[in-house]
């Protein structure tokens, strides 16, 4: 059992303590949650899962069958992998807890293993480094393998953070660390570290630097765009060999593991090289990090793991991303929390706005609230909330004028003391932009020279001096003055990236009037912005001003061939592009461009116009220069920017251009983008060859798979298109584009209804139908296969990925689904379901009955409707199992009402046949038949159409709905449209007692939907059957005078119950109504006779009776009883002796001595019986106005007890309990007057 110790934090800083994890630990990882803890046993060959946020309290262990050596956590944190002893990759599922996939992908051990968002990597003792696609185990190596110097030990394998490039090393003393491009397999760098093998490497956040740590103890870093090698952390004496690096999210400080020298080490690499760590944890065999850098988990020999709140340990300062323009031991321009970095990144400017609110509530972090309300003023500068911004910059200033924050001594100089250097130089910019916004130009410009500080005074110089520019071009442009002023300043400002910003300002506003040449003068003074790129201004520009100087640089060159291309110099153009290209081929690997990008804007700016054509033309130039050069990854807005001075631009094509640049440039980019330019001319066949080539070319492109989906729908080859769709949208790990996201969207919301619309109507279909069209048996989930690879299913699917059409979903779902029910009276051996599975309908012999089934498919199947599937109660329940027969019988009467339509053979009869005289109006099983569907046709024994009314619905023929109506007694409207509450229950009971059933038992099954009975068919006692659903159309209905007023034999079930349903043919008594004024005359009389106080009583009696209902074959019956007593006996007359019925004369004080015919029951003279009158809830509905008082109520009651009634003879027995003594005719009570109420009473009976 595990144990977790809870622990203060204390001289070991220790959060909390895992004991007895069961066995010496290999490899530990958080998953990237940060709350759950894995770690792997070697010797054990478990894997073990703790919640670190529940203080370590463990889940299920998982056997891996094998060693495992490293382990490593998904980045979505749903699955880890791990590698093992044997060579074995393993995928598994920490939700389900077991292995979801697993591949041999080495012949030796797996030393080294990582992740991305797509890929697994990973090294063995062979030398190599292999990749494949996550999820698929079974795929080959892509691309692969990767060689080092086999057969040395792969020692480490690292993504970068967007997972386009992998770094790998080697435990090899001369052999480099290599770099890779994840998709191509092609070596980026290959970088000699160190003269000591290199052990461990981790990435900085933003994928620029690569951290390797020696064997020797030190850390050295490679800056990929500059190619430099630098120290970060000095060798140290001793075996202390770095075993594992992660740099922290805020790259500002590093995690390193010795496992020789069991080791966890924190360094600062704000300032390096670094000599100490800020913090040192010994004893530790293993530890591993969480991706927050909240916790340190670290094993000793103790097999127990030690769980560290970094956050108590680590300054607050070290969790935040510092931004400065200046050198990194000078004050940063600003500090930000990562989640904020990254929104503002992004352009989240709502997002990120509400995270530095909440930051600056939060005081966990103090120290960096006043950064948090400076960057918050720049947010709202952006989103044009320029007092807002005012706001928080002065009271920044304000704050900052008070109190000097605690322990920011080492990161804030005090050089001069003034007020200019100790308030943030951001709040300054904050506070100016926001002053130039509101149109105060002077007080700007005073704020922006109260920055004193040497290191930033000079970057905010060069913000004022464009800020100052843009404002005095926007005012220049509005009053339509001149602008001669302003291009002398362009000219001569010192500063590259200033100097290139405001060039291209003038440039595209003579661009835009159509002064071509002008816009080139200015563009060709812009100085080569190459050395500024990796500069650290060039983190914070893109959150000031919402661009970058990549941005800057690349528009200027797209401006030159605008400019070209619009003054018709063509030539001229693909001469820059060429010379440019061969410039930048004499660059650094960093510098290079994607060869023929240039080419490629002048195509988006053609797409943009709507000149498709030379859309086409511009990406085809592009694809022949360069038709397979790639370049590593960058995202920027350089295509917002490029098609944002375009008035004629199309919104929508310019938003799909612009995230297609953050896609790495290349052939791929370039067909898809002719495929959509083609897609728009309406060359289908063309795109999709564009299309399926750049899928060719990289299978992770998500706008070649939408550009295909796109051409095939418009093709109408909706299932290529539904797999296309499919693939893009399920396999992909992040959608970059709206329009694919808004695929995925209605692709996820169009299958969810298709297949909640699929299981609606699977809930109210039969089990199992024919398909018409080959006369087999299909089962519900076979329908639903065939459905889902039908070209309805694609199309549907397919129609619906860029508008949601529910209704459609749901007209297409059920006309596929629908079916066709067969009624019919059965004549013998019917086809049964095993027959019709070993041989289709149409494969029958042609036995009579067969004949039969087969000409019923035929009429379904020529059908116009288009019918596929059909109905019969022969052969489509397997009867020979209980429980299907079951639910079947109980769910047949919704499966006639849910039908598109019912077919009736009627029998043979007379001729002409007649439905009133037709065997099929005899049957129990063909009410619920004719009653349920919406639609019905009948025809004759030939297989014609009765009468020869060729109306696809019979119940929308008069004559023929006449004709039923007559027949049955029943309304035209309700035969219709009938519902189980068309009709009163004594009503449908009236219907059902003139029906006959080979079992009498399918008399009362043959009710249950016209009932809406929740009786369970057993194949029982007739009497028990009828017995059950009566009792539950009281129990529900609570209508005695529907169910026990009857004339007849009485049941085993229940001595009040019939024992045959025909008991209910003849139509219950009813009582004439009494002349208000009669019942006014007799009331007052009853005032004077009967006491008040009996009245009184007998009503309270008669409301406090309670309900009818059923317990255990035992009715409750609330009543009004009669005592009688039997006085005379006799036979009835003109009867046989056998048949003879005995006739009783019975003393009741309702009357004088009526007659008891019954052949049911002997009655003694000293038998006690009783009359009853149980018409209870009748006679309660007739003295129940509001306006009455109880007295008048009482008193109109006792009226009502003397008319005529028909009531219930019971005797008792000795158990106390009654049984009804069934009379062969009615027991009716005539009319007379009540003089006393003493002998009657209000009581309820228990009957059996």
């Amino acid at each position: 059992m595990l144990v977790a110790k809870i622990l203060t934090l204390g001289k070991d800083d220790t959060l909390f303590q895992i004991d007895d994890v069961g066995g010496q630990i290999s490899a530990l990882v958080f998953l990237a949650d940060g709350k759950h803890l894995v770690c792997a046993c070697k010797a054990e060959k478990t894997i073990q899962m703790w919640n670190i946020e529940d203080h370590g309290k463990g889940e299920p262990l998982m056997n891996t069958g094998v060693a495992v050596n490293v382990i490593v956590s998904s980045k979505d944190g749903k699955s880890i992998v791990t590698g093992d002893t044997d060579g074995k990759v393993v995928v598994w599922d920490m939700n389900l807890q077991q292995s979801c996939e697993a591949a041999e992908r080495h012949g030796r051990t797996i030393t080294a293993l990582d992740v991305s968002s797509l890929h697994v990597a990973s090294g063995s003792n062979d030398g190599t480094v292999r990749l494949w696609k996550m999820g698929e185990p079974g795929s080959p190596f892509a691309p692969g393998p990767l060689m080092h110097h086999s057969p040395y030990r792969i020692s480490s394998v690292k993504f970068s953070p967007a997972g386009n490039h992998i770094a790998s090393a080697c435990a090899r003393w001369d052999c480099s660390v290599k770099v890779w491009h994840t998709r191509t397999g092609d070596q980026i760098a290959s970088v000699r570290i160190d003269s000591s093998p290199t052990h461990s490497l981790s990435w900085s956040s933003d994928g620029r630097r690569l951290f390797a740590g020696c064997s020797n103890g030190s850390v050295r870093c490679f800056d990929t765009f500059t190619r430099k090698l630098s120290k970060v952390v000095e060798p140290r004496p001793g075996d202390d060999s770095i075993s594992s690096l992660r740099v922290s999210d805020s790259d500002q400080f590093l995690f390193s593991f010795s496992a020789p020298g069991r080791t966890v080490d924190i360094w600062d690499i704000r300032d390096t090289p670094a000599y100490q760590p800020l913090r040192s944890y010994r004893r530790c065999v293993s530890a591993t990090v969480s991706l927050d850098d909240l916790y340190l988990a670290s094993s000793g020999d103790d097999t127990k793991i030690c769980i560290r709140n970094l956050s108590g340990v680590v300054e607050a300062s070290y969790f935040f991303h510092r931004l400065g323009p200046f050198l990194s031991h000078s004050e940063p321009f600003t500090y930000i929390s990562p989640a904020a970095h990254r929104t503002w990144q992004l352009g989240e400017l709502e997002t990120v706005e509400d995270l530095l609110s909440r930051e600056i509530k939060n005081d966990q972090y103090p120290t960096f609230t006043r950064y948090a309300r400076a960057n918050r003023a720049l947010v709202r500068i952006r989103r044009g909330d320029l007092s807002g911004a005012l706001d928080d910059a002065g009271e920044i200033m304000v704050d900052w004028c008070l109190i000097i924050p605690a322990g920011m001594s080492s990161l804030i100089s005090m050089r001069g003391q003034t007020d200019g250097a100790q308030i943030l130089p951001i709040a300054y910019i904050a506070k100016a932009m926001a002053l130039m916004g509101q149109g105060k130009p002077k007080e700007a410009i005073d704020t922006f020279g109260s920055v004193q500080h040497g290191d930033v005074k000079d970057f905010v110089e060069d913000v004022k001096s464009i800020t100052l520019f843009e404002v005095d071009l926007r005012e220049k442009l509005n009053c339509g003055t001149k602008l001669a002023g302003l291009s002398p300043l362009a000219y001569n400002c010192s500063c590259p990236w200033v100097k290139t910003r405001m060039l291209l300002l003038l440039a595209e506003h003579h661009l835009q009037r159509g002064e071509y040449n002008e816009g080139l003068r200015l563009l060709a003074a812009a100085p080569d912005l190459g050395q500024c790129l990796n500069l650290p201004e060039a983190k914070i520009l893109p959150l000031i001003f919402g661009w970058s100087i990549y941005d800057l640089e690349s528009m200027v060159q797209q401006r030159i061939c605008q400019a070209l291309s619009m003054s018709g110099r063509t030539q001229e153009v693909t001469d820059f592009i060429q010379v440019n290209d061969s410039r930048l081929d004499e660059e650094s690997e960093a510098r290079k461009a994607d060869l023929g990008w240039l080419a490629e804007k002048l195509g988006d700016t053609a797409m943009c116009d709507n000149s498709y054509d030379d859309a086409i033309t511009w990406y085809t130039f592009s694809l022949g220069l360069y038709p397979e050069y790639r370049v590593s990854d960058r995202g920027s807005e350089f295509a917002n920017r490029c098609l944002s001075a375009n008035d004629a631009a199309d919104a929508a094509i310019a938003e799909d251009l612009a995230l297609m640049a953050f896609y790495p440039p290349g052939s791929a980019r370039l067909l898809v983008k002719r495929s959509k330019a083609k897609a728009l001319k309406g060359f289908w066949d063309d795109a999709l060859k564009d299309a399926d080539q750049a899928i060719n070319m990289d299978q992770l492109c998500q706008w070649s798979h939408e550009s295909r989906y796109v051409a095939l729908h418009a093709l109408q080859r909706y299932r290529e298109a539904t797999e296309t769709l499919d693939d893009m949208v399920t396999k992909a790990e992040e959608l970059v584009s709206p329009s694919i996201r808004q695929l995925r969207t209605k692709y996820a919301e169009t299958i969810k209804l298709i297949d909640e619309r699929i299981d609606a109507i699977r809930e109210i279909s039969p089990y199992v139908l024919i398909d018409v069209r080959n006369g087999k048996l299909c089962d519900a989930a076979e329908r639903i296969r065939m459905f889902k690879t039908d070209t309805i299913f694609y199309e549907l699917v397919s129609s619906m990925s860029t508008e949601l059409n529910t209704s459609r979903i749901g007209e297409m779902v059920a006309k596929y689904f629908r079916y066709v029910m067969f009624s019919h009276t059965w004549e013998g051996e019917e086809p049964t379901f095993q027959d019709i599975s070993r041989k289709p309908v149409y494969e029958s012999d042609p036995h009579l009955l067969r004949l039969k089934l087969r000409r019923f498919c035929e009429r379904v199947r020529e059908d116009p409707e288009g019918y596929l599937w059909a109905w019969s109660d022969t052969c489509c329940i397997d009867k020979t199992d209980p429980t299907v027969l079951v639910e079947s019988l109980r769910s047949m009467y919704n499966w006639y009402r849910d039908s598109a339509l019912t077919i009736v053979v009627l029998a043979d009869g007379s001729i002409p046949p007649t439905l009133r005289n037709n065997r099929w109006m005899t049957r129990a099983w063909t009410l619920q038949e004719l009653l349920a569907p919406k639609s019905i046709r009948f025809y004759d024994r030939d297989w014609n159409l009765y009468k020869g009314d060729t109306r696809p619905n019979h119940k929308e023929s008069p004559q023929i709905m006449r004709e039923l109506a007559d027949a049955i007694d029943v309304a035209q409207g309700t035969l219709v449209d009938f519902t189980p509450k068309s009709l009163s229950i004594r009503a449908r009971l009236r219907l059902a007692s003139t029906r006959q059933a080979t079992k009498k038992v399918d008399i009362a099954y043959a009710l249950i939907g016209i009932f809406s009975s929740d009786l369970i068919p057993e194949y029982r006692d007739p009497e028990d059957a009828l017995g059950l659903l009566l009792e539950g159309i009281l129990h529900r209905d609570l209508d005695a005078k529907a169910v026990l007023d009857w004339v007849g034999k009485p049941s085993q079930f229940n001595s009040c119950l019939p024992a045959e349903i025909s008991a209910y043919r003849d139509s219950p008594y009813t009582s004439p109504l009494i002349p208000e004024n009669e019942m006014e005359s007799r009331i007052a009389e009853l005032r004077a006779t009967l006491p008040q106080s009996d009245v009184a009583t007998f009503f309270k009696e008669l409301s406090d009776l309670g309900s009818i209902g059923f317990t255990y074959r035992r009715l409750s019956l609330p009543c009004i009883t009669f005592p009688v007593s039997i006085d005379t006996t006799g036979y009835a007359e003109g009867v046989s002796v056998s048949e003879q019925a005995t006739v009783y004369h019975v003393q009741a004080v309702v009357s004088s001595q009526p007659k008891v015919s019954t052949s049911c029951a002997t009655l003694m003279a000293q038998d006690e019986v009783v009359l009853v009158y149980p018409w209870i809830r009748d006679l309660r509905a007739q003295t129940n106005r509001p306006e009455w008082d109880d007295y008048t109520r009482a008193l109109r009651l006792v009226v009502h007890l003397e008319q005529p009634f028909r009531a219930l003879l019971l005797v008792k027995h000795p158990a106390g309990t009654y049984k009804r003594v069934a009379a062969d005719r009615e027991i009716l009570v005539p009319l007379r007057k009540v003089s006393s109420l003493k002998d009657i009473g209000a009581k309820v009976l228990e009957i059996r």
